[in-house]
């Protein structure tokens, strides 16, 4: 004898639930088995298995950039070291025909002038000085300055050009550029919120950025780097030099699927890496063959902050990133029981047996009504 139609239904239903429990147990072992067989050696598995110490690293580095940059703040009331054009002061030019030691000027200089700002460089074409440059905050000692290097530097006083800035014109410049700076960086992070639309991941992006600009700096003090307006417009441009690359690894973490994060973040750093290495260069080159004091200025900003910009990116940003994409997955997919499987199972089943319920009551309703209509048609 034969089954029933319920009966045949229940045992379809049966093999249907052991069929679909044996695929849910093979899918989470196949990902556990890719997990567990992506072992990275060298350098890569020794960062694969430390990331979360390199991020320690990361942030040190940034706080000890903020702690350099107060306790200058705090000593000369002032968080960077600037320039005459943003603080007003004169730059004297004095053309030069047999070389001048720098030291020796430099010296002269301090002791007739104690209780003013000299700096004093030297300008050089093909290795053969040309020029030296002696800036000086003090806008009265034009002058003087050049008076008190006439036995040094023959002709000094005939030759020398000056070029003077007010100090409330070097100080409105400094206010100015300072405004812009933050707006810029307000922007940045705008965008930033508005392409990715969560939040831990843009915060990466934009502490990222934040810790390459206060750390160039904080090197640039201690250098001793004296910052213009051509400076500011460095920290501008490694604002989107830092944004570039961040975005660049953020999107394809979030946004890919295939692989593990690092799988990704490798991925990523193959393009994002070649892209600094190549603006490192460039500016390397520009740095050694420009003349220009101006150039150099941006040049060596911009080769300090793509530097920092690789330990930034690649060892805080990722880090910061596999640790919120893989706490997200954890969370939103945690490790089932057998039971918990067999529970969603039974609640798939459930739904498309309702459905087939259904589909059998209408049919049967259309049976029925079709039973009714056949008398009056054989009558016919």
């Amino acid at each position: 004898m034969g089954l029933s139609r319920r009966e045949r239904r229940e045992q379809r239903r049966k093999l249907l639930k052991e069929q679909r429990l044996s695929q849910l147990k093979a899918f989470e072992q196949h990902e556990k088995d890719y997990d567990s067989k992506k072992q990275y050696k060298g350098i890569l598995g020794f960062y694969d298995k430390n990331y979360k110490k390199f991020l320690f690293f990361t942030l040190s580095l940034l706080v000890l950039a903020l702690i350099s940059i107060g306790y200058k703040f705090a000593t000369t009331g002032d968080f960077l070291n600037r320039g005459v054009s943003l603080k007003g002061g004169v730059v004297i030019t004095i053309p030069v025909e047999q070389p001048v030691s720098i030291d020796e000027i430099t010296s002269l200089l301090k002791a007739s002038f104690p209780a003013d700002d000299m700096e004093v460089r030297s300008i050089t074409e093909f290795g053969v000085q040309k020029a030296i440059i002696i800036t000086t905050d003090n806008v009265q000692a034009e002058q003087a300055v050049i008076d008190s290097l006439v036995g040094k530097i023959p002709g000094a006083k005939e030759n020398a050009s000056a070029e003077t800035t007010g100090e409330s014109l070097g100080s409105g410049f400094f206010k100015q550029t300072m405004i812009a700076v933050l707006i810029s960086f307000l922007f940045m992070a705008l965008v930033v919120f508005i392409s990715f639309k969560t939040f831990a991941p843009s915060m990466a992006v934009i502490v990222c950025a934040f810790a390459d600009i206060v750390e160039t700096l904080a090197i640039t003090n201690i250098m001793g780097l004296r910052i213009s307006t051509a400076g500011i417009a460095a920290f501008l441009m490694l604002i989107g030099y830092s944004v570039d690359t961040d975005i660049l690894l953020t999107t394809r973490v979030l946004k890919s699927k295939e692989g593990t994060v690092f799988d990704r973040t490798l991925s990523a750093a193959k393009t994002g890496l070649l892209m600094t290495f190549t603006a490192i260069v460039s500016v390397t080159v520009a740095l050694i063959f420009t003349q220009s004091e101006t150039i150099k200025e941006i040049m060596i900003i911009m080769l300090i902050g793509l530097i920092l910009d690789i330990v930034n990116t690649w060892l805080q940003n990722t880090a910061l990133l596999r640790i919120y994409v893989e706490g997200r997955r954890a969370k939103l997919a945690p490790a089932r029981t057998d039971e918990e499987m067999i529970d969603e199972i039974d609640e798939e089943i459930g739904q498309n047996k309702e459905a087939e319920e259904e589909l059998e009551k209408a049919g049967e309703d259309s049976q029925a009504k079709d039973d009714e209509g056949t008398p009056e048609k054989d009558q016919r």
